[in-house]
């Protein structure tokens, strides 16, 4: 994240409260700033504690620790009455730094909100400024006016917390009132960016030759008469028909089924690979989240998908922690044997039941912060999970899946480092893993593509494929959302190891976030969906019109996938599907 003013070595310094400096602002705070900060709410689930920080230009900050999750985000956060009175309209400013020191995010991000409002019912709000914080120190700046008056100590000063257990730090806080003095576009302003953003960025021109190297190659058209004599000027039409590559996207088997033809439409003309979000899981299996279709609902989804030619994947058969296991299972932790013998049987039913049906199953989810079978049942019961899915269903591609290593930026987290060595752990035991999945759910904390880059080149040494599984960015900043769409889909569709990326969802009607990649809820196109658009169907599409030269040939350079090539000499017109593929592909035509 970059200002248009200010840095951490260089934050603006707050007044007394109550008082006016040379600039005539007004501080909102007392000289305390963030550590006169009190926790309310339930504040059980809230551990706060003041550390020195080194490097910045505040030397402590307040510590939260989130332990449990609340059942919204005010339900737990961490507050100040406003130091000194306020007038509606008046410009107010705040600036503050974040990081993340624990996060339970996909993103590897920690959570909070700022908030300025009445102290009281109706709790009228000024601003509600969602925040999202990487592991580095983090500037964010916002201005804005204030929706009403108030007198000093009417209104709240807020950070909220009630999210998933989480670690984070915030400080530097200085939270001023400009009055009516200045015009409010004037004020500093965090901007989203990311390193490569630039439209001349180096990386662009390295990452189109990967692409022309490994997602395209050439297609030879011969065209000839009855007789075998080769035909000059045969119009030849090549038009494309579908990717070698995974463009997919997470999807709900009762939108499959369902009347909903608009969700089944850009469904299958936008994505060539699909995975039910979570129909296939076993606390859904288990009837844990209502419902009650059991696999049956799953099953005819898949087999509705497979009949449009999607590629589906299975996600997940083992999600190894008591949150995100039945309640069945969690009952059986003082018996280990029962246990081990309760998630074989899922393997075996689940897997059994899908065999053949799906192409790819996420055996094993999030193992990172996600270990509570591991702990009581030894690391190896990882390597017997893979066996068990390989048993069940011999044809499906197996792997494994984690968070956090694509997103929060760049350099080596305990997140990755786990990830390696788990990998290297069920492959040095004999796991049957054939894949690695890696989430990629981005917020604010954006990973350049050179970054990406290295990520994705630590991760291919195991000589497998990758896929990013889960896909979305969360940001309010559209034009940057969709800038970063773009990049990311460039950078990883030019990394030889990758071979399908999926979005978790299209749509804001059925989407987790509330702020899928394609649609709006009205179905209207998000600057995002545009980008993706752009990219798959138009710059990586191909479709071609020539004609053969005197010795009757043509060769087209295009993307991996299924073509549909149309011949025509004089009144004769011949049509073939041909399988475009890395080493090339040729194709014969003989006009009788």
């Amino acid at each position: 994240m970059k200002t248009t003013e200010g840095s951490a070595e260089s934050a603006p310094v707050a007044v007394e409260p109550g008082q006016v400096n040379s600039g005539g602002k007004v501080s909102l705070l007392n000289p305390n700033g963030i550590l006169s900060f009190v926790a309310q709410g339930t504040t059980e689930k809230l551990k706060l504690s003041t550390v020195a920080t080194e490097g910045q230009s505040f030397e402590k900050v307040l510590r939260a620790e989130v332990t449990a999750p609340s059942d919204n985000e005010w339900g737990v956060q961490v507050q100040v009455a406003s130091a000194a009175a306020v007038e509606k309209d008046d410009v107010l400013h705040v600036t503050f730094f974040a990081r993340a020191i624990k996060s339970r995010q996909e993103s590897g991000e920690a959570l909070t909100e700022f908030v300025f409002e009445l102290g009281k019912d109706p709790w009228t709000k000024s601003i509600s400024y969602p925040v999202r914080a990487g592991k580095d120190w983090t500037l964010f700046q916002m201005p804005f006016k204030a929706a009403e008056s108030y007198a000093a100590g009417e209104a709240s000063v807020i950070f909220r917390m009630g999210y998933e257990p989480q670690t984070m730090e915030i400080g530097g806080v200085v939270f001023e009132n400009h009055k009516k003095s200045v015009d409010i576009a004037s004020l500093p302003k965090t901007n989203i960016t990311y390193p490569g953003m630039e439209d001349d960025a180096p990386w662009r021109k390295a990452a189109e030759a990967r692409i022309d190297q490994h997602r395209k190659a050439d297609i030879a058209i011969l065209v000839q008469d009855a007789a075998g004599k080769p035909l000059k000027d045969a119009e030849v039409g090549i038009e494309q028909k579908r990717h070698a590559f995974g463009f997919g996207t997470a999807a709900v088997a009762s939108k499959v089924l369902g009347n909903d033809d608009k969700y089944k439409q850009h469904l299958t003309e936008l994505f060539n690979m699909v995975v039910l979000e979570n129909d296939l899981k076993w606390q859904s299996l288990a009837g844990d989240w209502g419902g009650g279709w059991g696999i049956d609902q799953a099953e005819k989804a898949v087999i509705w998908l497979n009949e449009k030619g999607m590629i589906t994947r299975g996600h997940v058969l083992v999600w190894p922690s008591w949150r995100n296991l039945p309640k069945s299972v969690k009952a059986l932790e003082g018996k280990p044997a029962e246990l081990r013998a309760a998630v074989y049987k899922h393997i075996a039913d689940t897997a059994g039941r899908m065999k053949g049906k799906l192409q790819h199953w996420d055996v094993m989810n999030e193992p990172f912060d996600n270990h509570d079978l591991m702990d009581l049942l030894g690391q190896k019961e990882m390597v017997e999970w893979f066996k068990h899915a390989r048993k069940a269903d011999p044809k499906a591609k197996l792997y494994i899946n984690d968070y956090a290593i694509l997103s929060g930026g760049g350099g080596n987290t305990a997140h990755r480092d786990h990830y390696e060595k788990t990998i290297k752990f069920l492959l040095d035991n004999g796991a049957p893993m054939d894949a690695i999945g890696m989430q990629g759910h981005f917020g604010s904390s954006l990973t350049s593509p050179d970054d990406l880059m290295k990520i994705l080149d630590r991760y291919a040494a195991f000589k497998k494929p990758i896929a990013v599984t889960e896909y979305d960015i969360m940001l309010e900043d559209e034009e940057v959302a969709a800038k970063y769409t773009r990049d990311f889909y460039t950078t990883l569709f030019s990394h030889p190891a990758v071979d399908a990326i999926v979005m978790w969802g299209f749509w804001d009607g059925a989407h987790w976030k509330k702020r899928a990649p394609i649609f709006e809820e009205d179905w209207s196109l998000h600057a995002s969906g545009q980008a993706y658009k752009d990219l798959v169907q138009k710059a990586w599409w191909t479709k071609e019109q020539a004609k053969t030269g005197a010795d009757g040939s043509l060769k087209v350079r295009g993307f991996l996938g299924d073509y549909e090539v149309t011949v025509k000499h004089g009144n004769k017109t011949q049509t073939q599907m041909l399988r475009l593929v890395k080493a090339g592909s040729k194709a014969t035509f003989k006009l009788k």
